[in-house]
C-alpha cells in the first residue's frame, strides 16, 4: 500500500533542498501565476485547495511546457476580518469557539486571539504549513502581508495615481453599513464573505383617508400604481407613526431602524396592526380609497413593512387575496390590469386580465400554493413585463415599461408623493463579522473610486476581449460586471490597512488595496533582502519600475536606494509581468476581478495589462457545498493527513470542469487510491517483464499513448482539466488493462507508456508522480521534465480500429447468443460455433469516402465506387445517413488485414465468450445468410446451434 505521508515528506524535502521553485528571470518566457491572497482569519479547509491547487497545477504544467514560472503567495491582513475575530474572542462568542475547535484550536490558544497580532501570526503559520503540505510550488521568498510598510507605500502610490487621474471622487452614496462597527461593509467584512447587494426601491405615499398620515409603501415597480387594489401589512409585526421631512407616515418599527441611516426619521408613537387594518388608504394617482389588508408574505424588516397590492401583476398579491377570500374576508372584487406584453394575444390566454394568474403553475387550492411556486412565477412575470411590457393606462399609456418606470417615479417625486430608498436585496440577511445585520447608509463626504468614469470604463470594455477567460462561460458575467460597476467606497473608518492619503484618519477599503498587489511579488524579495526602508519608496520609484518614467540614476538619487537595486526591481517586474495568469473563485468574479482589470488599465502601460483570468467553481462534500453552516468543513491539514495531498488535489482540481463545483466524497477517494495502487504495481512489475519484437498489441499501445498525449495537450491548452485527465488517467487505466488482457507484456512499450502518463499526472499529483518517476530508475525530478510530445508517426488509426473491433466483439457475440437462445428452435441448446464475417473491401472504401463528405451522390461518383454497382452502394450507405445515425470514420484498412487480426484474436474471443469454435470469414467468401449484414463498423455474427 502506498504510504502517502512518507512520499510527501521525502519529496517536499528534496524539492526544498534543490530550491526548485525559486525562479529568477532568464532567457525563457516568464509567466506569473497568482491566486487570490487569502485572509488569515481562519485556517484553510479542503475547499480552499480548489483555487490554490488549480493555480499550482497550472504553474506546474507551464513549467513542463518550458516556461519559467513564478507562483508566489502573500497574506491578506487588511480590513475587518481579523479584528472581528479578535472582538468575538474577547466577547466569548461560543459560535466562534465551536468553529475554531473544528480546526483543533484549544481554549488556551483561543484566549490569545483577542490580540489581532497573535491571530495574524498564528494563522499565517498554519496557512503556510497547509500550502506546503498540499504540494504548492510556491516561491516563499517573496511572501509579504498587506500591512507590510513597504507594500503600503505601493498602495499609497496607487491611490495617488487614481487621484491624479480624477478617478477618486467625493460625495454621498449608499453603502452597506454595520451600525455596531459604525463602518462601511463589503464582501470581506461579512460573515461567509457575502457581498451586500444594494438595490434602489421607491417609497410611495398612500394617504390615510381619515388623517394627515400616509402609508409608506416600498416597491420596485412604481409603474404598477395604476393597478393597486389595496394595501398589505403584516398583522404580526410592530408598526409606528414617524415623521419624515415634516410628514407623518406609517411604517414598521424594523423599517425605522433600516432607514434611519438614509433619512431623518423622528419617532412619534406606536400604532397597532389592528388599527391600521381598520383604515382606508388613498391611491396618490387616482384618489381612490382602498382597504388595508393582512398579507401573510409581508416582511417587516424588508422595505417599509408595507406594500401596495397589485394582484393582476404580482403572484404573491393574487395568492394572498385569494386566501383571504377563502377565509371570508372582504377583498377587492376586480383586479386591475395596467400592463400588456408586446405581441401578446390576450384573447388566447386563459386569464387575459390577470397576468399574475397566467404565470402561476398552480391555479387552485390557494391555501396550499407554495411560496416557491409564487416566487418562480413572480420572477418570470417581473422579468417579462420589464423587458416586453407596454403601459395600458395612465399618462404613459402605450410606452414601454422600461421607459415609463423612471418617468412615473420622477413625476411622483416632483409631487412629493414618492422618494427613493435603498435596501439590502440579498435573499438571506447579511451579517457583519461582528454579528450585526448589515443595513444601508447614505454616507456623506465619502471618497469613492469612480469605476463609472466613462473614459476609464471605455478602455476596459475595449481591452476585455483580449483577455483569455477560463472557463469561457464566466466571460459574460465579467463583461456584465464591467458595464455595471460604478462608485465603490475607497475608504473606511475602522479596520487594518494602509492610511487613505486624502483622509489619513481612515484606511483604504480592503478590496481596493488588493487590486495590483500581484506586481509587488516581482520585487518584494529584492526590497526585503536589500534592507530597503519604507521612506525610501518614493512615488518616483514606482513610476520608474512600473512605467519606465525617469531613470534608475534619478530614482536612486531621489530615494537613496542603490541603483542596482532599483534596476533589478524594474528588470524583475518587466520580466514577470509581461505574461500573467490570475486565478480566483467565483465569489470574486463581480468585485475583485473587475477591479483588478480596471486598476491595471489605470496604473500600467498596456503591455502589462492582464492576459488571462481563470475562475474555478467551489467544492461540494457529499453533494453539499462545503461550508460551516452545513457542518461539513474539513480542515485542509486534516484532509491531507487522512487522504493524502495528491488524492485531494486530483479530486478537487481535475475531477470537474472549471465551471462546475468539484465533488469530494469517500467513494472518489477510494477510486483514486485504488487506481494509484494499480499504477504503482505496474511500475514495480516492469522489472519482471521482457523486451520482445513489437506485435500488433504493442503498436496499438504506442498509438493510444501518442493519441492520448495529443488529446490531453489540446485539452490543456483550453484548460479543460476534466477532459484532459479523463484521457490521461482514467482511459490510461483501461488501456493498460486491455493491453495485458490481450496478451501484451513488452517491457519497452509498457515503460514508455507509464513514463509519459506519469509525467502528465505530475501537475495534478506531484508527490505520487515524483515517486513513480524515480521508481522507474530516473534520476532527475519529474517536476523538471518536459511535457510529453506526441509522435504523429506512432498514431495508427488502423491499429486502434482493429483493437476497437476486437474489444466490441465479445459483448456483441454474447448479446446475439442471448437473443437467439430465446427462439423456439434454439431453446435448450448451446451454441456450437460462431462465424464472424468481415465486410467486403468495397464497403470499407465507400464508407470511408462517405464519412468524409456525408454525401452519397459524391461517393457514387468518386473513384472509390468506380467498379461497384451504384444501387447496391447507395442502399448500403443509406443506413449511415439516416437521422440519428452516429458519424464516424474508417481508416484506410484492408478487409483482409482486419480478418487476419481477428483470426489472431480467436483465443481471446473464445475466452471471453465461452464458445469453443469461432470462425473468421470474409463477406465475399462466406456462405452465411447474414454475410451481407456485415459493415466495416460491425462484423456480422452468425451462430450455429447444436
Amino acid at each position: 500500500m502506498i504510504d502517502y505521508k512518507q512520499i510527501e515528506e521525502k519529496w517536499r524535502k528534496a524539492w526544498k533542498e534543490a530550491r526548485l521553485y525559486e525562479p529568477e528571470p532568464d532567457e525563457r518566457k516568464g509567466m506569473l501565476v497568482t491566486a487570490a491572497l487569502p485572509y488569515v482569519n481562519m485556517p484553510p479547509h479542503l475547499g480552499h485547495l480548489r483555487t490554490y491547487g488549480t493555480a499550482d497545477f497550472y504553474a506546474r504544467y507551464l513549467r513542463m511546457r518550458g516556461l519559467n514560472v513564478l507562483y508566489p503567495m502573500a497574506w491578506h491582513f487588511t480590513g475587518t476580518p481579523i479584528l472581528a475575530i479578535a472582538k468575538r474572542v474577547a466577547a466569548n462568542d461560543e459560535e466562534l469557539k465551536e468553529e475554531l475547535r473544528m480546526y483543533h484550536i484549544d481554549d488556551e490558544t483561543m484566549a490569545k486571539m483577542s490580540d489581532p497580532n497573535f491571530i495574524t501570526e498564528y494563522f499565517s503559520v498554519l496557512m503556510k504549513d497547509a500550502m506546503v503540505r498540499a504540494g504548492y510550488s510556491i516561491d516563499w521568498r517573496r511572501t509579504f502581508n498587506t500591512l507590510d510598510p513597504l507594500f503600503s507605500k505601493m498602495v499609497e502610490w496607487q491611490f495617488g495615481k487614481l487621484h491624479a487621474q480624477g478617478l477618486l471622487v467625493q460625495g454621498s452614496h449608499p453603502v452597506g453599513w454595520c451600525t455596531n462597527e459604525n463602518n462601511a461593509v463589503g464582501q470581506h467584512d461579512t460573515r461567509h464573505d457575502v457581498q451586500p447587494e444594494i438595490e434602489q426601491m421607491y417609497c410611495i405615499k398612500f394617504k390615510d383617508s381619515a388623517s394627515e398620515a400616509s402609508f409608506l409603501c416600498a416597491t420596485y415597480r412604481p409603474e404598477t400604481i395604476y393597478g393597486v387594489t389595496n394595501i398589505f401589512i403584516n398583522g404580526a409585526s410592530d408598526y409606528v407613526v414617524a415623521e419624515i421631512d415634516g410628514e407623518s407616515v406609517y411604517l414598521s418599527s424594523d423599517a425605522v431602524q433600516q432607514l434611519s441611516n438614509q433619512l431623518d426619521i423622528k419617532m412619534k408613537g406606536k400604532v397597532s396592526p389592528a388599527e391600521l387594518l381598520s383604515k382606508k388608504a388613498v391611491n396618490p394617482v387616482s384618489g381612490e380609497e382602498m382597504p388595508v389588508l393582512e398579507g401573510y408574505f409581508v416582511k417587516s424588516d424588508f422595505g417599509t413593512g408595507i406594500v401596495m397590492s397589485v394582484p393582476a401583476h404580482a403572484p404573491f398579491d393574487y395568492a394572498a387575496l385569494e386566501r383571504l377570500r377563502m377565509k371570508g374576508v372582504a377583498v377587492p372584487s376586480q383586479y386591475k390590469k395596467c400592463i400588456s406584453l408586446t405581441g401578446e394575444k390576450d384573447k388566447e390566454k386563459a386569464n387575459p386580465e390577470i397576468p399574475a394568474l397566467a404565470y402561476l403553475e398552480v391555479v387552485d387550492s390557494w391555501d396550499s400554493v407554495t411560496d416557491a411556486v409564487l416566487e418562480k412565477a413572480t420572477k418570470a412575470l417581473y422579468r417579462e413585463e420589464l423587458k416586453n411590457g407596454i403601459m395600458d393606462t395612465g399618462k404613459y399609456a402605450g410606452k414601454k415599461v422600461s421607459e415609463s418606470r423612471e418617468a412615473i417615479a420622477k413625476d411622483l417625486e416632483a409631487e412629493k408623493k414618492l422618494f427613493v430608498m435603498y435596501t439590502i436585496a440579498n435573499e438571506e440577511p447579511v451579517y457583519c463579522r461582528c454579528g450585526t445585520r448589515v443595513t444601508v447608509k447614505i454616507v456623506k463626504d465619502q471618497w469613492f473610486i469612480n469605476y463609472g468614469d466613462e473614459k476609464w470604463k471605455a478602455k476596459v470594455v475595449e481591452y476585455f476581449p483580449k483577455v483569455k477567460v477560463y472557463d469561457e462561460r464566466y466571460a459574460p458575467a465579467l463583461k456584465a460586471g464591467i458595464d455595471w460597476i460604478n462608485l465603490r467606497p475607497a475608504e473606511r473608518a475602522q479596520g487594518l490597512g494602509t492610511r487613505f492619503p486624502l483622509n489619513p484618519s481612515h484606511i483604504i477599503e480592503s478590496l481596493s488595496d488588493s487590486t495590483i498587489y500581484m506586481a509587488f511579488y516581482t520585487f518584494s524579495h529584492i526590497l526585503h533582502s536589500g534592507g530597503i526602508k519604507p521612506e525610501q519608496l518614493k512615488p518616483e520609484f514606482f513610476d520608474y519600475v512600473f512605467n519606465g518614467e525617469r531613470g534608475a540614476d534619478e530614482v536612486s538619487k531621489i530615494s537613496g536606494m542603490p541603483k542596482d537595486v532599483v534596476s533589478k526591481c524594474k528588470a524583475s517586474f518587466d520580466y514577470w509581468y509581461a505574461n500573467t495568469s490570475r486565478h480566483s473563485g467565483p465569489d470574486l468574479l463581480l468585485n475583485h476581478l473587475i477591479m483588478y482589470l480596471f486598476s491595471h488599465i489605470a496604473m500600467f502601460k498596456s503591455d502589462k495589462w492582464p492576459k488571462q483570468i481563470v475562475v474555478n467553481g467551489f467544492v461540494n462534500y457529499e453533494g453539499e457545498k462545503m461550508s460551516k453552516s452545513m457542518g461539513n468543513i474539513i480542515p485542509l491539514l486534516d484532509g491531507i493527513e487522512k487522504y493524502g495531498a495528491d488524492i485531494v488535489r486530483f479530486i478537487e482540481i481535475v475531477g470537474s470542469d472549471l465551471y462546475s463545483n468539484s465533488e469530494f466524497n469517500p467513494a472518489s477517494v477510494e477510486s483514486v487510491r485504488f487506481k494509484n495502487e494499480y499504477l504503482a504495481g505496474l511500475v514495480a512489475g516492469i522489472k519482471s517483464m521482457g523486451e520482445f519484437e513489437l506485435t500488433q498489441i504493442d503498436f496499438w499501445l504506442y498509438s493510444k499513448l501518442n493519441s492520448k498525449i495529443k488529446k490531453v495537450s489540446e485539452r490543456m491548452e483550453v484548460l479543460d482539466l476534466r477532459g484532459a485527465y479523463i484521457e490521461a488517467y482514467y482511459n490510461s487505466m483501461n488501456e493498460l488493462k486491455w493491453y495485458f488482457e490481450r496478451g501484451g507484456s513488452n517491457a519497452m512499450a509498457v515503460r514508455e507508456f507509464l513514463e509519459k502518463v506519469i509525467l502528465m499526472l505530475a501537475p495534478a499529483m506531484p508527490y505520487f508522480a515524483e515517486e513513480m518517476w524515480h521508481s522507474m530508475g530516473n534520476k532527475d525530478f519529474a517536476a523538471q521534465q518536459k511535457w510529453p510530445i506526441y509522435d504523429q508517426g506512432m498514431i495508427s488509426e488502423e491499429a486502434e480500429f482493429i483493437e476497437g473491433t476486437v474489444a466490441e466483439l465479445p459483448e456483441d457475440i454474447n448479446r446475439a447468443v442471448e437473443l437467439s437462445s430465446k427462439m423456439d428452435a434454439n431453446k435448450g441448446k448451446a451454441p456450437k460455433s460462431v462465424r464472424i464475417i468481415v465486410a467486403g473491401q468495397w464497403k470499407f472504401s465507400v464508407l470511408a469516402e462517405f464519412f468524409k463528405s456525408n454525401d452519397i451522390s459524391k461517393v457514387l461518383s468518386s473513384e472509390a465506387a468506380k467498379d461497384i454497382e451504384k444501387e447496391k452502394a447507395a442502399k448500403f450507405l443509406s443506413q449511415f445517413s439516416k437521422k440519428g445515425q452516429p458519424s464516424g470514420s474508417v481508416p484506410a484498412i484492408e478487409a483482409k488485414k482486419l480478418a487476419k487480426a481477428l483470426e489472431s484474436a480467436k483465443e481471446f474471443l473464445q475466452s471471453r465468450t465461452g464458445i469453443e469454435e469461432i470462425l473468421i470469414e470474409q463477406e465475399e467468401n462466406s456462405k452465411s445468410r447474414r454475410a451481407d449484414r456485415a459493415t466495416p463498423l460491425k462484423p456480422s455474427i452468425d451462430i450455429l446451434w447444436d
